[in-house]
């Protein structure tokens, strides 16, 4: 039963392998068309309340406020220096987010 299990076991690898070379020769040899050309969407910058609702939807996730000012950055376009500026509004509201009022 074991040597049965064994065989039957061998010839499904084998046959996946056989499908999985069979497909990278179709991908090799397919005809690819011309791709659009790429258009640059213009990334708005967040709100100060989209920030706000983000940060209260997923504090819960973080430990610390500053983990979560620098997910928020990560995250979303800040305006004005973002994160580099130390009294930017983005801490406040991490704080907020993670400490309570």
């Amino acid at each position: 039963m074991k040597q049965e299990n064994r065989y039957h076991r061998s010839v499904i690898e084998s046959g996946r392998l056989r499908d999985d070379r069979i497909r990278e020769m179709e991908a090799l040899h397919l005809p690819r068309g011309e791709r659009p050309a790429r258009q640059d969407v213009e990334v708005q910058t967040a709100s100060r309340l989209e920030v706000r609702r983000w940060m209260r939807a997923v504090a819960r996730d973080y430990d610390t406020a500053t983990e979560l000012a620098e997910a928020a950055g990560a995250a979303f376009r800040l305006p004005g220096r973002g994160l580099d500026d130390e009294t930017h509004w983005v801490w406040d509201e991490a704080l907020v987010a993670v400490y309570g009022s």
